[in-house]
Parts: structure tokens; sequence; C-alpha cells
């Protein structure tokens, strides 16, 4: 019984004191795949809160698959050469976020908003090509 609580006690407390998004959702981060009937170049970054100015931006040719940071903005998805018109990725609700809400804990909620594992973005992305 002692040696249960050992490994218990821990684990239960990592699991209250860590968001649920954050630890089952994906954490900080997501990659995105972004696709392309033919290869094209371009930029991938969030919409600043003006929503004209794109920030974090990195460059890639598709197909490609790029990791982007979680966060409270849309992704903006830009062609150098105008070669397709810009896509945005609109930021969602993690599911697991709700796990936090449901186990009223709010030192995981907060984690999960700090970290912005309480957002997702669709997983594959295809930019139509001109």
């Amino acid at each position: 019984m002692k040696k249960t609580l050992y490994v218990a006690l821990p684990l239960v407390g990592a699991i209250m004191f860590s968001g649920c998004a954050t630890l089952f959702g994906g954490g900080g981060k997501q990659q995105i795949t972004i696709n392309s009937e033919k290869p094209v170049s371009g930029k991938i970054g969030h919409v600043a809160e003006d929503n004209a100015t794109i920030i974090n931006q990195q460059q890639f040719t598709a197909p490609a698959t790029i990791t982007v940071l979680r966060e409270d903005k849309d992704i903006m998805i830009t062609s150098d050469s105008h070669e397709f018109e810009p896509v945005k990725v609109e930021k969602k609700l993690n599911p697991w976020f709700w796990g936090d809400v449901l186990a009223t804990s709010l030192v995981s909620t907060t984690t999960d908003i700090v970290t912005g594992a309480m957002w997702k973005y669709d997983e594959n992305v295809t930019i139509p090509a001109k």
C-alpha cells in the first residue's frame, strides 16, 4: 500500500498541476503539413493584433511539414511570388482543454492558457496553386 502511495501521489500531483492539453493534447507546439498540387514557396506565420502584419514567419516550400507555436492567433500562409492566394488557418479550442475545466483545476487551466496548448490548428492545409 505504501509503495502505491509513493507512486500515485507524484503522478496525481503532476496531472493536477499540468494542463490536460499540455500533457495529452500536444503541448505548446504543433506540426502543420502544407500540401500543394505543385511545389510552391511561401511563408507561414501568426496574424498580429492589427490583422495585417504576419509575425514569427517561417519560410517553406510545399509540400512541407512546419512546426508552429500554438497561440491565441490565427495563422496566415502567403506566397513569395503570388503563386497562390493567402490561406488563413484559424485557431480552434483544443478539446483536451475541457479536461481542465471538468477537473476544476485553476492551475492546470492557467498552464494550458500560458503555454498556448489550449489552441490547435488544422493539421493538414492544402494551398491551391494558380
